[in-house]
């Protein structure tokens, strides 16, 4: 049955009408703004669903995002858990081959396509069926939420741009972890970051060889160690490991990802998330320091949904096998302050979470 005519309250970028905003002129906090009255959106296809949030997360630099202003007054947010109050009805199209799998009253999590409009600082969201899973059983509101978007990041640059087999998590816990020597060396640079985490842990359980970097190891070494890490070190400190590494996965950018090609082995595979190196691998071939290299798999991409690699981190969720770290947890009302706090460079470990 549609919601025709129900109300929402929903965090939306209110527009400067005499400086619009876009990417190249960022919404500033402030324009993050709490509105109520905002119509409940409407499913209309059979691979919606209708999702009551719960919690979601606020991610880095996203009022710097081009997709962030693709609609008027855009509602901001892409991590999401909460429950299923509404499915489209296979009886309005019977000649669907679609089979339900998702009902009213289901605990479910997600992330909505990164590179399409936002939607879940919001009461309510319509999902795709592609773009959520049950969420682990064994995680809170705010736990769930912290996972999809940056542990979707990690599974695909470990397991899709690196290549690496997956772990099997249908298996029991003794079977997912690594058996025998590494697999092969394996660097992360922002290891202590939201995606960072779940690239030392997912790396560890598939077998790899994990060297964690941050800005300080008396501040992170033990912490690394205990999520999977088997060595640890500080950006100064990498020069003397040039060439040693069958993989790199950055996520930092600027100079560190412009060393990372001195680390990686010849015919290794060097990845970055970070935003603002989209077009590193043009860039960086005409450079200098590329010299030699020109066997090394360099890769930028942006994550994107994935239902199957959701109900996979869910099983590791729910197995132990996966840690979680939620920074602060604020109300929907906050949302500016939240954002800023997610912009801070500061020691704390997980995302901010917006409870909704």
């Amino acid at each position: 049955m549609q919601r025709t005519g129900l109300t929402m309250r929903a965090v939306r970028i209110h527009q400067n009408e005499t400086a619009r905003f876009s990417a190249d002129n960022p919404a500033p906090p402030s324009a993050l703004v709490l509105d109520s009255n905002i119509p409940v959106p409407q499913i209309t296809r059979n691979q919606e669903v209708l999702v009551r949030v719960r919690a979601t997360t606020v991610t880095r630099d996203e009022l710097t995002w081009p997709e962030t202003y693709k609609s008027e007054c855009a509602i901001p947010g892409h991590d999401f858990s909460g429950t299923v109050v509404e499915v489209y009805s296979l009886d309005e199209t019977p000649d669907t081959d679609v089979t339900q799998r998702f009902n009213p009253g289901d605990e479910v999590y997600g992330m909505t396509e990164s590179s399409g409009s936002g939607s879940t600082w919001a009461e309510y969201a319509v999902v795709r069926l592609n773009e959520l899973a049950l969420k682990p059983k064994r995680l809170d509101w705010a736990q769930s939420a912290t996972v999809p978007m940056s542990a979707l990041t990690a599974w695909q640059a470990l397991f899709e741009k690196a290549g690496i087999p997956s772990p099997d998590f249908n298996q029991s816990s003794t079977n997912v972890a690594h058996e025998g020597q590494p697999k092969g060396r394996i660097l992360i640079t922002g290891a202590t970051g939201a995606v960072g985490t779940f690239l030392v842990q997912l790396a560890a359980l598939a077998g790899l060889h994990v060297v964690g970097c941050s800005t300080s190891n008396a501040r992170n070494g033990e912490f690394l160690r205990s999520i999977g890490a088997i060595e640890v070190f500080e950006y100064n400190e990498l020069e003397r490991t040039r060439g040693d590494y069958d993989i790199i996965i950055d996520t930092v950018g600027g100079t560190i990802l412009e060393q990372c090609w001195s680390l990686v082995k010849d015919d290794g595979v060097l990845i970055t998330i970070d935003s603002s190196s989209y077009d590193f691998v043009e860039k960086h071939r005409r450079c200098s320091f590329t010299t030699g290299k020109e066997g090394v798999t360099a890769v930028f991409f942006i994550v994107e949904p994935s239902r199957p690699q959701l109900e996979q981190l869910a099983m590791a969720m729910d197995l132990n096998l996966l840690r979680v770290f939620v920074a602060q947890a604020l109300p929907l009302e906050e949302a500016a302050k939240a954002y800023e706090l997610a912009n801070e460079r500061a020691t704390r470990r997980g995302k901010i979470i917006l409870t909704v």
